[in-house]
């Protein structure tokens, strides 16, 4: 994500998504996308452009369709302040092959045709802003001294840090300069001896900022008595040379994940022999989530468990009545009004995705004007969304049906949901990585002959990226991530019929250590399900799963009718408690055989677990029975 005043590719190709690379030759224009995005492109690009469809047979690399339609001795220029270094290094390598010659553009050529006089925005104006120690859980000081023994251990001097993520997480500050994460528009540079943070004067005009960060008092003689000197934006590529000066290595991150490592900008500034390049140890330290953040992940999804559901209640009744009309756009806005009423709540946490009928085939759909859809009892209704707390961030989806769905689409609809289960319950070696357990969302998908074409998961900050590093459960990835405790990441199985209809369930999960009392050598991971919105049981086909799978529905759907339940309760949102009261109905299992093979056999715990969360859900019904009264 970027800010509006940044959307060069979009400018310059009509192309809305959030991932892809545009390149322009004298007489040709192609655009590179991935799967996610291979329909939207196709829809929203003219004749003009040549759509690369990653991921498919005989599609080229870049590098591939250049060296094909130029010539030896031709020229490509690209802007290095956009362009990672590992991945500048990459093309300009294999155009080499061809005699073709990879040119560090300056001046960007997009900015020399786009500015105000033809509608690009200005950047955002608002400052920067502390980001709490009652949220944060670490103050900035005790975080860089993390990060200086981590060069320390890697017998490094210093490092710079390009990625605005780690740069906000760090410091303990959050802005406004990107929509949907809450950002500042900076570079930095830390060291065994200084902290030097590049960035917009006016973005720290609030006082309490620079005595935040100690500016006023900097430099400091000691080292260990830490201080922030703040550097104009602009200037990070002259002054890098110099505060590098006596160093003898320098950590240049690069690409990891979702993070794209230094840009060959940055990466240029740091003399050959100095250069160090590895994944950013930011990366780990921040997906690491402390106790206090941990704590603040699962007060957030409460709090948008209670927006989604009081909405959902409003939506299901007014479309069942056919008295208001209800479109995609209408679900966005309103939607994030009923977040905005939540405690702590900063917004959304991408632009939500919600998308009716045919238009839910399209992966990463966002409704428009041109594109935007009634939504009545006839199709589903996919809702995609998240929302920034400064206390967390969030990004739930589920998908309805405010009619009678065919069984076929129920039979996908619980396939999708059977992967969902099986990933939020698998038990694992930590030796495994992110790669090697997609599989297992995949599998119910796979026995039908059906797939979809977007990764399985991705890590989340806290009041930081929906998307971070360094998890990416993708079978298709070809560099592995490990998991580690206090890790939080999307479970996000979908099926997509081009022209029908989409289906996509997805729920956060934590990273929780598992121990055995019979445990061998090795450690071992599990999932603790941290979202708290109800699947629809009126899509569900209880014959097509396991025992165990519908074991964990149920205690799934138990735990969120008491617990979002009370919380709804609590804010007078009784509209919302009937609504959810109905969507965790208990679901009976159908009689599975039991282990000798004998049918009709019930386990006796299983049994009483039934009988105590019917209990459970007798008392609350009467209980918000006698409140209403």
């Amino acid at each position: 994500m970027v800010s509006p005043s940044d959307k060069r590719r979009q400018y310059v190709t009509g192309f809305t998504g959030s991932a892809g690379t545009a390149v322009v030759t004298q007489n040709m224009a192609a655009l590179w996308v991935d799967g996610r995005y291979h329909l939207q492109a196709d829809q929203q690009l003219d004749c003009q452009w040549i759509v690369m469809k990653s991921g498919q047979d005989q599609v080229p690399s870049i590098s591939e369709w250049l060296k094909s339609v130029l010539s030896s001795g031709d020229r490509i220029g690209a802007d290095p302040k956009l362009v990672s270094a590992d991945q500048w290094l990459e093309w300009r390598s294999d155009l080499a092959e061809s005699g073709i010659k990879l040119d560090a553009v300056q001046a960007n050529l997009v900015d020399a045709i786009w500015n105000e006089d033809n509608g690009r925005p200005k950047p955002n104006p608002r400052p920067a802003f502390i980001h709490d120690i009652a949220y944060a859980g670490q103050t900035w000081q005790e975080k860089v001294g993390v990060v200086r023994n981590e060069l320390k251990e890697l017998g490094l001097d210093g490092i710079v840090v390009t990625a605005l993520d780690e740069i906000a997480w760090l410091l303990n500050l959050r802005g406004a300069d990107v929509p949907y994460s809450p950002l500042v528009k900076s570079y930095a540079y830390v060291s065994l001896q200084q902290v030097v943070l590049f960035v917009e004067p006016l973005k720290l005009k609030v006082a309490p900022i620079r005595e935040h960060l100690e500016s006023d008092r900097c430099p400091r003689e000691q080292p260990d008595d830490l201080c922030v000197e703040i550097r104009r934006y602009e200037n990070v590529f002259n002054d890098l040379p110099r505060l590098t000066a006596k160093a003898n290595s320098v950590l240049l991150p690069s690409r990891y994940a979702y993070s794209g490592g230094v840009s060959f900008a940055i990466y240029e500034t740091i003399p050959a022999d100095k250069r160090r390049t590895s994944p950013s140890p930011l990366i780990l330290l921040k997906a690491t989530k402390n106790a206090i953040e941990v704590e603040g992940m699962k007060n957030a999804h409460m709090k948008d468990a209670v927006a989604l559901c009081d909405f959902l209640s409003l939506l299901q009744e007014q479309v069942h009545e056919g008295k208001v009309q209800w479109d995609e756009l209408k679900v966005v806005h309103t939607l994030d009004e009923y977040r905005q009423q939540q405690d702590l709540n900063r917004g959304p946490s991408f632009s939500t995705i919600a998308a009716f009928g045919p238009n839910g085939a399209v992966i990463h759909y966002r409704p428009s004007l041109e594109t935007n859809r009634i939504i009545d009892n006839s199709s589903f209704l996919i809702i995609d969304s998240g929302g920034q707390y400064l206390d967390g961030t969030t990004d739930v989806t589920r998908t309805f049906h405010f009619g009678r769905a065919t069984q076929r689409q129920k039979e996908i609809y619980t396939r999708v949901l059977m992967g969902a289960i099986d990933l939020a319950t698998l038990v694992f070696p930590d030796s495994i990585d992110d790669t090697r357990i997609d599989v297992i969302a995949r599998q119910h998908l796979y026995s039908a002959g059906l797939d979809y074409l977007h990764g399985t998961g991705h890590g989340i900050g806290s009041f930081l990226n929906v998307h971070e590093s360094p998890i990416q459960i993708r079978i298709y990835g070809k560099v592995g991530h490990h998991f580690e405790e206090n890790y939080f990441f999307s479970d996000e199985p979908g099926f997509y019929q081009e022209n029908e209809f989409g289906i996509r369930l997805e729920s956060i999960l934590r990273v929780i250590n598992k121990t055995f009392e019979h445990q061998r050598d090795g450690r071992f991971l599990g999932f603790e399900v941290v979202s708290l919105v109800p699947f629809d049981p009126y899509l569900i086909v209880p014959e097509l799963m396991t025992f165990k799978q519908l074991h964990w529905l149920n205690h799934y759907q138990a735990m969120v009718r008491i617990k979002v339940g009370e919380e709804l309760k609590r804010q007078n949102r009784m509209r919302a408690f009937y609504w959810l009261m109905s969507k965790t109905r208990h679901i009976t299992e159908p009689c599975h055989r039991s282990k000798n093979g004998s049918p009709g056999s019930i386990n006796a715990s299983s049994f009483i677990s039934r009988i105590i969360i019917a209990a459970l859900v007798s008392v609350q019904l009467a209980v918000a029975l006698l409140m209403s009264s």
